[in-house]
Order: structure tokens, then sequence, then C-alpha cells
């Protein structure tokens, strides 16, 4: 299964206080979007809303916050199910 890396690309857009993680990510996934959503299930939090501030939107499945490439690295094994591999939590 593909393993794929994201990036974030902008770290001071507001949009990563709906994160608890702002950093890269790596996950076995069969696709693109679905690395996303693990990435997504595993960092997105709710935030309130603060008037005057805007609603946060949760970024890793936002393209213009986050770059995803699949990568061939031999510290994360290619063979098992959909899994984020790094960070280690």
């Amino acid at each position: 299964m593909p393993v794929w890396l994201l990036t974030p690309l902008d770290a001071h857009d507001p949009d990563w206080q709906a994160s608890s993680h702002c950093g890269p990510v790596v996950v076995r996934a069969p696709n693109e979007q679905r690395a996303r959503e693990v990435a997504a299930e595993t960092f997105d939090l709710k935030t309130g809303f603060r008037p005057g501030e805007g609603m946060r939107f949760p970024p890793w499945n936002r393209a213009a916050l986050v770059k995803a490439e699949q990568v061939h690295d031999a510290r994360f094994d290619e063979d098992g199910p959909t899994a984020l591999l790094d960070p280690v939590l």
C-alpha cells in the first residue's frame, strides 16, 4: 500500500488552531484522500467560535494548507493496513 507524506505548507494560517499537530505526518493508505482522512481523524480539534475572529476549519483535507506526496522510505513499511506511521502516538 502506498505511503504518504503530508506536509504543512503554511503553519501560520489560523486554521491550524483546529489541529493538535502542525508538523509532517506519514500515513500508509490506499490513496491521498484516505491519507488526509487518517490525519484529520487523528489530529482535528473542535474549536470554539470567538466573535470577530471567524471560524477555524481543520487543515488536513485542504490542499492549500497541506501538501500530499507518495514516498518510498525504508523506515516505513508499505505492507499492512491503513495507519498513521509518524508521528508515533
